[in-house]
């Protein structure tokens, strides 16, 4: 049987600054956060690869972002998926600070180092 997005369950996990997705008690999905002076960055996510595409990571952006609103705390997004969960959804508009300078790319393949630069990207 497959998972659906109604069998995640999200907790936060306060000692290793981590929001976490489970099923059935396995973690399958994790998004990292980092608290300095008082602001709260939500900063990476991940989900299993196998778990993808099944509202793993919306899960997880929607319990963070609630977590945060409700502690009276406007996040900073660095984070690409949780700016993209941000932009589709409107209730969350002005209610986040979104920085992609400090975004970090993810790639479902490794570069082998052949690939053309790009804007964000110069050459050596």
């Amino acid at each position: 049987m497959t998972a659906s997005a109604a069998d995640v369950q999200v907790r936060k996990d306060e000692q290793t600054r981590l929001y976490e997705a489970t099923i059935a008690g396995e973690v399958v999905g994790s998004l990292a956060y980092e608290t300095v002076a008082g602001k709260t960055a939500l900063t990476h996510s991940f989900v299993d690869p196998d778990r993808r595409n099944r509202g793993v990571g919306s899960a997880l952006a929607e319990y963070a972002l609630s977590d945060l609103a409700d502690s009276g705390t406007k996040p900073l997004v660095y984070c690409g998926f949780v700016s993209d969960y941000v932009n589709s959804h409107p209730k969350w508009n002005g209610e986040v600070e979104i920085s992609r300078w400090a975004m970090i790319p993810t790639r479902s393949t490794p570069l082998t180092g052949d690939e053309p630069a790009t804007e964000d990207q110069p050459t050596s």
